[in-house]
């Protein structure tokens, strides 16, 4: 009799424990896709409605690099930083295609690094010696706006292709480096540097969005 009880106990417990764990999971949907800057990202939604519908999302970052050379020296360039956000689907049709409007915590940059010995010129001026400089590109936190098809609000399996942008704004733009040899004038010869790089990307104030998956609705 006592075993009769204690194994009803324990389906009882389990049974409620799968009930409890089957609602709490009940229409979140999840999603894993890859996008341009954000990278690989890991994506969870919940409808608030069957048109509107809540999603956050947490990206690796791309992880790309190459070398790019500016007058005399040759850079590696990373590109490194997730880009995260939450935001709000519209499913006008109250099917796959969505609008959505959201925010974007930005950690996407651009590091690089180059060194040259010899004559080298930096900014506008010319100098002899050994020569480092390192490099810094990053984009703010923006709002975003973007339109898709996916995230459906209904149950099971689906695929998710997205675009839009980030209205990052301008990057923010550091260059700092050394130089040891005949180097009279280097460091203002690296804010002329700075300032032709802001400059040259200042035209660069959004990110594009473009990113596809797949989903799946609990």
């Amino acid at each position: 009799m006592k075993k009769l009880i204690l194994a009803s106990a324990l389906f009882a417990g389990s049974f409620a424990s799968h009930s409890l764990y089957a609602s709490s999971m009940e229409n979140v949907g999840l999603g894993i896709n890859y996008g341009a800057f954000s990278g690989p990202s890991l994506e969870l939604s919940y409808p608030i409605s069957d048109t509107v519908q809540v999603r956050g999302a947490l990206s690796g970052g791309m992880g790309l690099s190459e070398t790019a050379k500016d007058t005399d020296i040759e850079y590696d360039v990373e590109a490194d930083g997730g880009i995260h956000r939450i935001a709000l689907d519209y499913h006008p049709f109250a099917n796959g295609f969505f609008l959505s409007a959201g925010y974007a915590i930005n950690n996407f940059e651009l590091d690089a690094s180059g060194s040259k010995s010899g004559s080298v010129t930096v900014g506008n001026d010319t100098f002899t010696g050994d020569v480092n400089i390192n490099a810094n590109i990053a984009w703010d936190n923006a709002p975003t706006l973007s339109l898709g098809w996916g995230h459906s609000p209904q149950q099971g399996l689906g695929f998710m292709i997205e675009a839009g942008a980030f209205f990052t704004g301008s990057p923010n733009t550091d260059i700092n480096g050394t130089c040891t040899g005949t180097c009279t004038g280097f460091d203002e010869a690296l804010k002329d540097e700075e300032v032709k790089l802001q400059k040259d990307v200042a035209d660069y104030d959004f990110l594009p969005m473009l990113q596809a998956g797949i989903t799946y609705r609990f």
